[in-house]
């Protein structure tokens, strides 16, 4: 983007924000600035708002994510901004929510902003040796986060308004239903093991006695750290209600695992004794076979929008190629 763009983008965002803050006066939007070490849903940007409040300078430091062009993911800020906001303040470790634009009015495209937080997502944390310390308690750090936020009371919250609710009977199939829906509309050949993933899917749904906030992405590397602590839980994008447990088995994912510092479970006896649930090792299978399937339409929807020109990121252009080792991967462990 070039200096003028970004003054331009500048100025919108004052706009805004002043808009945001009628009781403020002289409202700056001072030190815009891109953040690079972000997914492929989101724009990111650092930017403080300043303003007088008597003879007083306010000032807060912000994060504000703008959802990017069309890429590997189909969803809108508002559910994320809603749940977000309302999980501030129980415990799970998350940023405020400020302000929000679901509609490409402001500044072109729907965007949220957030109070900023200390902290890191530095991946290579996941290179250290197996015995290092901080890469443990963060491990452990995220069984906490994630027992703190299944355990919320959604309902009380107001959760049920923001993100489509569901019964114990219907959680599980709903999340099937969802993903094979996107897979039937972005896949660009037949793909039938994907097809026999579902049809599978469908006929063993295990028995879930709970429906909680399921972050949908939660993992080493949508989180941020500082000094061996969770200091947030970043990209809320696929946030619904359903079975706890898929959070459990993509956190431990070959690709982001923790598995080297804290073993698998480790993991879910500490989250057993923080929430006083089960997780079997059928229940868990069953969400590690599913996730690869999840991934795998992930995969599709990106390829799918480079192939179709909708977007320009090159990191999307082969990801279809992925599919391959997640089918694999999910043949090899079905019972």
């Amino acid at each position: 983007m070039s200096v003028a763009e970004t003054r331009s983008l500048r100025d919108d965002l004052e706009s805004f924000v002043a808009a945001q803050m009628p009781g403020a006066h002289d409202v700056e939007v001072v030190d815009l600035v891109p953040i690079s070490s972000v997914g492929n849903a989101r724009q990111a940007w650092g930017f403080a708002v300043q303003w007088r409040d008597g003879d007083k300078v306010e000032r807060v430091s912000c994060v504000m994510l703008v959802k990017a062009e069309a890429g590997q993911l189909e969803t809108q800020v508002a559910p994320e901004f809603g749940t977000v906001r309302a999980l501030w303040g129980t415990g799970v470790p998350v940023a405020r929510a400020l302000w929000m634009d679901p509609t490409d009015g402001a500044l072109g495209n729907p965007f949220f902003i957030t109070e900023r937080v200390a902290g890191t997502a530095d991946m290579s944390l996941l290179r250290r040796a197996a015995d290092d310390p901080e890469a443990r308690t963060i491990a452990l750090d995220l069984a906490d986060a994630a027992a703190r936020l299944h355990r919320v009371d959604w309902r009380a919250m107001g959760v049920g308004d923001i993100l489509p609710a569901v019964t114990t009977d219907k959680a599980v199939l709903a999340q099937v239903a969802y993903w094979e829906e996107i897979f039937e509309r972005q896949r660009l050949e037949p793909l039938p093991v994907l097809v026999f993933a579902f049809d599978w899917l469908r006929d063993h749904p295990p028995a879930t006695d709970r429906v909680s906030i399921v972050h949908g992405d939660l993992r080493f590397g949508n989180l941020l750290y500082d000094d061996g602590h969770i200091t947030a839980l970043l990209d809320w994008e696929m946030v619904h209600l359903g079975d706890p447990v898929e959070d459990l088995a993509w956190a431990y994912r070959s690709l982001w695992s923790l598995e080297k510092f804290l073993p698998v479970d480790d993991f879910l006896s500490r989250y057993c004794e923080l929430t006083g649930f089960t997780v079997t090792a059928d229940h868990f299978l069953y969400w590690r076979l599913f996730n690869e399937v999840k991934h795998s339409i992930i995969s599709l929807t990106a390829s799918r929008s480079f192939d179709d020109g909708r977007t320009r990121n090159i990191r999307h252009a082969d990801r279809a190629t992925t599919v391959t080792t997640y089918l694999s991967r999910f043949m090899e462990w079905l019972p």
